[in-house]
């Protein structure tokens, strides 16, 4: 299964940022949060606890859970947490 395209915005030992791309001809990040992960955690040689957080195509911000780098689910941002992130 093709991986969603996505740039990497902010990353630091804390957390990494990411846009999905919109590309029409590859799933979006939500419809292969997996991939993402895993793709992410070979980047990073490792995610460790970093949380994954990611803009979707309809511009709103999203936690990729992840254990080890294996996708476990999604969490919802707050408001501030909305907010922080536009910035980054």
């Amino acid at each position: 299964m093709p991986i969603a395209s996505y740039t990497i915005t902010a990353q630091n030992d804390m957390y990494v940022v990411i846009i999905d791309n919109n590309d029409h001809e590859r799933p979006s990040v939500t419809n292969s949060a997996a991939a993402v992960i895993s793709d992410l955690n070979v980047k990073f040689g490792g995610l460790g606890t970093r949380r994954v957080f990611y803009r979707d195509t309809i511009r709103r911000y999203d936690e990729l859970k992840h254990q080890g780098g294996v996708f476990t689910g999604f969490a919802v941002c707050s408001a501030a947490q909305q907010e922080f992130l536009q910035n980054q």
